[in-house]
């Protein structure tokens, strides 16, 4: 059976939800939503901010057995030189620390500081820095990135495909990010596209999931893309290939749990 949970939020009940919003987005760079506020995707660090009924106070936890601080939420970074740029992002948006950054030699070493919020919850970041010490480049894909002659067109299509609207703050002069669900980013660029041939064969690009493949077709013909190879079943997975009017060719899968 495939992976079953894609993502989980912590749930924190704050006494004043605009200024919990106020202060993920401004002091800890968030994107806020109605929703949620995540920092890097839902996968990153994700929260449900919820406005605590009329009497009650928010009650952060208590430090464990041995402890000076306690924390809700724990966030993980990939290396030092990522847990430093955090922590001096943090400092200069006036971030306030329940803890500055510590190295507990132990642990790894391990390497943390904690921020906290308006309503006294404690937010841990931390990591080790030890097998990926000798390179530079992170092992993830930040972005996938699709080169499009019509940014405006292309930016409608791609957005009905997987169901996002386009956001002003995500438009960047000749390029668009979709911010997913996953922590990575569809990006669209048109710079310099103007001249450039639509290429008529090439492999595909990006994957991307499906919980309905029949009905996953039918919308990418309604949006504009056409079909580049129909859908291919196997026993574990169903695909099939979708190109736009730029090229850009985009495999559709849906993974087959046997029951």
């Amino acid at each position: 059976m495939g992976k079953q949970i894609g993502s989980s939020l912590s749930v924190l009940t704050v006494s004043d939800l605009a200024r919990s919003r106020q202060y993920y987005r401004e002091v800890l760079g968030f994107d806020v939503t109605d929703w949620w506020a995540e920092r890097d995707g839902l996968n990153g660090m994700a929260l449900k901010l919820h406005q605590a009924p009329e009497g009650f106070t928010p009650v952060p936890n208590p430090p464990e057995a041995g402890a000076d601080t306690g924390v809700d939420v724990q966030g993980y970074t990939d290396t030092w030189a990522g847990l430093d740029s955090l922590y001096e992002e943090f400092k200069s948006k006036g971030a306030a620390f329940a803890r500055e950054p510590v190295v507990y030699p132990d642990f790894g070493p391990w390497k943390e500081f904690v921020v906290e919020d308006p309503d006294g919850y404690h937010l841990a970041f931390g990591g080790i820095d030890g097998a990926r010490a000798h390179a530079s480049i992170e092992p993830r894909i930040d972005a996938g990135i699709v080169w499009v002659r019509d940014l405006e067109r292309a930016v409608e299509r791609y957005g009905k495909l997987i169901g996002m609207q386009a956001r002003e703050e995500d438009r960047y002069g000749h390029l668009h990010l979709f911010r997913l669900d996953n922590g990575t980013s569809l990006m669209l660029d048109s710079n310099g596209m103007e001249s450039v041939p639509v290429r008529e064969n090439g492999a595909p690009q990006l994957k991307l999931s499906t919980h309905d493949i029949e009905r996953a077709k039918s919308e990418a013909l309604q949006h504009g893309f056409e079909i580049a190879l129909d859908i291919q079943r196997l026993p574990s997975v169903s695909y099939f290939n979708i190109r736009d009017e730029d090229g850009n060719v985009l495999t559709i899968t849906q993974d087959i749990h046997s029951s």
